[in-house]
């Protein structure tokens, strides 16, 4: 036991060597909003704010769980320079920070979807500030299509892994990783435990990267169905990777909004962005009860 303890500490020693290393205007806004200073003209308010415990970027119709932080304080995307808008409907592209029971955490309310025609590193930005603050842990949240029989709209399906459709779009060779298990299986089974604990329709299950903007057709469904895919959806992936590799524990849950039974395919009904916003909303207090167990033992 102790030799193979001794060669863990090894390999975390080697991979915290190769982890890379936010970019120097990722921690000049991470200096501001630690300072107090959200937005990129103003003035060092003097303040000192402790690192945030948890970092969780809010998808499709998750916007609204910032109303549940304590103390919060925001700013646009483009207040605090350097992060890219976000136009996807649902996505306000907003910084936010505050506490739950005195422990600190920063939301995205909003990403850049690889489909929205920005260079591939802008995608990652997001992601790269919460390294830059500190972050260790972060949740990645997601509307999906549900592609079994058995799903529900509402339902939340926390990631164990996933299938990559889109590939190569991670523009630096150090934001890469050799880990199979990119989810962190303790956080993300415990998260499937206390939703379902309370009451929520909780499970964990395979997600399918796919580009987007159009979403998939019927013979795409059936093919990813039969690939092992238990949802679909047009982000986080690429999250997921640039996270672990600046060696943040990574936990990542879906909320299905619409479903794609492949026996009744040709009755599905067209789906909007505004459909998937309001079904997505149906899951806030699941996520919520996500969130705050996430903060617990940090």
């Amino acid at each position: 036991m102790a030799r193979i303890f001794e060669q863990m500490q090894i390999e975390e020693q080697r991979a915290s060597a190769q982890r890379p290393v936010p970019s120097l205007a990722a921690r000049e806004i991470a200096r501001r909003v630690l300072g107090g200073n959200f937005k990129e003209k103003e003035m060092s308010s003097g303040l000192s704010r402790p690192k945030p415990c948890l970092g969780v970027v809010l998808g499709t119709g998750m916007g609204g769980l910032v109303d549940r932080l304590e103390a919060k304080q925001s700013a646009s995307f483009s207040e605090l320079g350097w992060l890219p808008s976000a136009t996807a409907t649902g996505h306000a592209g907003r910084l936010v920070w505050g506490s739950v029971e005195n422990r600190t955490m920063v939301m995205l309310q909003g990403r850049v979807h690889a489909y929205e025609g920005q260079p591939a590193a802008m995608l990652l930005r997001g992601i790269e500030l919460f390294a830059a603050l500190g972050v260790e842990r972060v949740l990645l949240t997601n509307a999906s299509g549900g592609l079994t029989s058995d799903l529900t709209v509402g339902e939340i399906v926390i990631l164990q892994d996933h299938i990559d459709f889109v590939r190569n779009i991670l523009p630096a060779k150090h934001f890469r990783t050799h880990e199979i298990q990119l989810y962190d299986k303790s956080l993300s089974s415990q998260s499937v435990r206390v939703a379902q604990s309370a009451g929520y329709l909780c499970r964990s299950g395979v997600y399918a990267y796919c580009l987007g903007p159009s979403y998939e057709t019927r013979a795409e469904y059936r093919m990813l169905k039969i690939l092992g895919a238990d949802v679909v959806g047009m982000s986080t992936v690429p999250e997921v990777v640039v996270a672990r590799s600046f060696g943040m524990k990574v936990v990542a849950a879906s909320v299905v909004t619409n479903l794609a039974d492949s026996l009744n395919l040709s009755e599905r009904e067209p789906v909007d962005g505004e459909d998937v916003c309001r079904a997505a909303a149906t899951a806030a207090d699941g996520m919520w009860t996500i969130v705050q167990n996430l903060l617990q033992g940090i």
